[in-house]
């Protein structure tokens, strides 16, 4: 991207605080961002908001460190909820109804989990009962949510979300989605 795509502005703020919006007006207890790179520079971004912060020093190991930093954080520095949802800041299209009507899935099923089903697979955004906690906590660094979500021997519940396959990851990305908003 050549620069830190969470701090790209999108809306009224950055690629984040429309992701931390979306995560507060679907009701959202708790939200944990994690930093990695540039982690004072994101600090400072989002200084003031109601959030929770997760430093992982190993970031540039991958996603699954990613992803254990949040979940160490989440299940020791407050109180563990029994659903925990991973959310990506590069994801614009997907909003406070689809994570509202995700969790409603999840309270109306037996599923361990419920996915976004986007692109021919599973992915995030995903709610994810307390018992996967361990198994998110495990994920091998330079795995993501994906990899549990297919392998987890659980039952795991799609929820249609093509807005989740539009993600920023390289400055044409960015282009085509201020094109789509204009």
């Amino acid at each position: 991207m050549g620069s830190l795509k969470q701090l790209l502005p999108y809306g009224n703020g950055t690629l984040l605080t429309h992701s931390i919006e979306q995560a507060q007006q679907a009701a959202f207890d708790r939200i944990i961002v994690v930093i990695g790179a540039e982690a004072e520079r994101v600090r400072r971004s989002v200084a003031g908001l109601p959030i929770e912060i997760a430093l992982n020093e190993n970031w540039a190991m991958g996603m699954g460190s990613s992803i254990a930093a949040g979940v160490q954080r989440f299940r020791t520095a407050g109180p563990v909820l029994p659903v925990l949802g991973i959310l990506l800041a590069d994801q614009p299209w997907v909003s406070a109804g689809h994570l509202r009507a995700m969790r409603e899935q999840l309270e109306s099923t037996n599923a361990a989990a419920v996915a976004a089903e986007y692109a021919n697979g599973l992915g995030v955004p995903a709610l994810f009962q307390e018992k996967l906690y361990p198994l998110l906590a495990a994920l091998p660094p330079e795995a993501g949510a994906k990899h549990l979500l297919r392998d987890c021997g659980m039952i795991v519940s799609a929820f249609p979300l093509p807005e989740a396959a539009t993600d920023i990851d390289t400055p044409s990305d960015l282009a085509a989605l201020e094109s789509m908003r204009t």
